[in-house]
């Protein structure tokens, strides 16, 4: 950093000085102090980080409700945040502002409202956090403060509020936790403390507040769970459907949040559905919708908040919109919310939205955060939120 290099070669030459003379005039060192301060100001870089505390280089995020996980390309597991039920998986439930080292070996990770899921290398699913409703899968409603072996084959997960999906390597689709709008997909409201098959042909699923959306080998669109405001996407506002029903085709990535569902088609057409209150649809209105609407072009993937969405083009540049009132999660420097989706910058390849916060990876590998801080979830050694993108994690 320029200011340490500045202070360094500063006080070496204060000493030189020092050791000339015995006195030392008081305004040369006011005029020393003044210097200094304004050096610093002139040569911070917007993309200096300002923790230098975290993964180096990071492959993957996941954003829950309070808490974030990251995944270094060499398999390192890195959490912070909220840790009231153990979901950051140090063995504590002592909160954290600034990133932990929990594992190795590990390929894809995942965070609900309270509890984290991850799959290793070999195909092992692990889940550590809150388990009320058996949302870890292991067979009991216990809260756990480290990774437990859930099973193996998995190849791909999800998790909603208190709700789990996961795919395994020949396609079938396995369900488990809260139950109690048909999220699961097993055609009972019965919570499952235990992985149980919903389906088969699935390539990929989304996890929301209580419901549910899934991707099959033919690019088919499913939901299922709640749809109270209209977040499945069938023209109804029946409120509960328990087993997957059939929306449409042709995509490729997909994003639940507390009552909205996103969807992107191949030729990166963005669709968006359910609850609108905070414009997190996107379509400059606070209306609600039942059926899938164009939002956008040119969108490669897609995520979901509570009330708020975000979304990476082809390019490289991120959007976002929706609710930004309290803690400003959209990123564009304003507590405004926006109805429709507004350029936060570029170079982005991946995003993960919390609650109310947001994570995302530039294609360097550079980790960036903002949005609410209050428990330390953005891991920049505060709990300071922000409203616009702040890097963490090695210069």
């Amino acid at each position: 950093m320029c200011i340490q290099y500045a202070l360094t070669q500063t006080l070496k030459t204060n000493k030189m000085k020092t050791m000339k003379r015995s006195t030392t005039n008081p305004f040369s060192q006011w005029l020393l102090i003044a210097w200094l301060f304004f050096f610093a100001i002139g040569c911070t870089k917007d993309d200096d980080p300002i923790s230098t505390i975290g993964p180096p280089d990071s492959k993957s995020v996941a954003a829950g409700g309070q808490h974030t996980l990251a995944l270094e390309t060499n398999g390192t597991l890195w959490t912070w945040g909220s840790n009231a039920f153990g979901q950051l998986g140090d063995s504590t439930n002592v909160d954290r502002n600034i990133p932990v080292i929990i594992a190795v070996g590990f390929t894809a990770i995942a965070a609900g409202k309270n509890h984290s899921l991850g799959l290793k290398a070999d195909s092992t699913l692990w889940a550590w956090g809150h388990n009320e409703f058996g949302q870890l899968g292991d067979g009991s409603t216990s809260d756990k403060y480290a990774p437990v072996k859930i099973d193996s084959g998995y190849v791909a997960v999800a998790s909603g509020y208190d709700h789990t999906l996961a795919i395994k390597a020949d396609g079938s689709l396995w369900a488990w936790g809260l139950n109690n709008s048909g999220q699961l997909g097993d055609r009972t409201y019965s919570s499952r403390n235990k992985p149980v098959q919903v389906g088969t042909g699935f390539i990929a699923v989304a996890a929301g507040g209580n419901h549910s959306i899934g991707l099959k080998d033919d690019l088919t669109l499913w939901t299922w769970g709640d749809n109270s405001s209209g977040q499945l996407g069938d023209t109804s506002i029946s409120y509960y459907k328990p087993s997957p029903h059939l929306i449409g085709s042709d995509y490729m990535a997909i994003a639940a949040g507390d009552n909205h569902s996103l969807a992107v088609k191949t030729d990166g057409s963005l669709y968006a559905w359910g609850r609108n209150n905070y414009g997190q649809l996107g379509d400059n209105t606070t209306a609600d919708t039942t059926l899938p609407i164009l939002i956008g072009t040119g969108f490669g993937a897609v995520d979901a908040g509570a009330f708020f969405s975000v979304g990476t083009k082809k390019d490289g540049s991120l959007w976002a919109w929706g609710d930004n009132a309290a803690f400003g999660h959209i990123g564009d420097g304003t507590n405004e919310t926006r109805k429709a989706p507004v350029n936060i910058g570029s170079g982005f390849d991946r995003v993960s939205a919390g609650s109310f916060h947001t994570v995302a990876i530039k294609g360097d590998g550079t980790l960036w955060v903002w949005g609410n801080n209050n428990v330390g979830q953005l891991g920049d050694g505060t709990n300071t939120s922000r409203n616009t993108p702040v890097r963490i994690g090695p210069d």
